[in-house]
């Protein structure tokens, strides 16, 4: 697979019956949708169709180069510390920029998941804050 950032052969990771990919040029990460829902329930995360966010539809992301189909961007409503993640609306494969490398080991299978944890924990915890916040 092709990295949507940048079109570069992405490298795979391969680890407790899941595969990521991570981009070798920009660092970014691909997991298949399904991948992604039993991390973050293993992680006591909410799935992927429950932590909320909304699509950007002025935003260009490239597209899925499994399904040639463009990927869409979805956004948290925090317009202070916005965060996004990109997803092929045909697979549902989702596609993150790479944020955290500085802190996270993301060459090995382990570490880019746990920067994949770590995304959707601070996501998860925006909208349990806007949700306090309205209340």
């Amino acid at each position: 697979m092709r990295c949507p950032s940048c079109d570069v052969d992405m490298v795979v990771l391969e680890g407790e019956d899941q595969t990521l990919r991570k981009c070798s040029d920009c660092g970014g990460l691909w997991v298949d949708v399904s991948d992604l829902n039993r991390m973050l329930l293993h992680h006591n995360l909410p799935g992927l169709e429950s932590i909320g966010g909304k699509v950007d539809p002025d935003a260009m992301c490239g597209q899925c180069t499994d399904c040639l189909v463009d990927l869409v961007r979805v956004v948290t409503g925090d317009k202070s510390n916005p965060m996004s993640y990109d997803t092929c609306e045909s697979c549902g494969g989702i596609f993150l920029e790479a944020e955290f490398t500085d802190a996270t080991d993301a060459t090995n299978y382990a570490g880019a998941k746990k920067e994949i944890i770590d995304f959707f924990t601070r996501w998860s915890s925006k909208g349990k804050k806007r949700v306090a916040a309205h209340a």
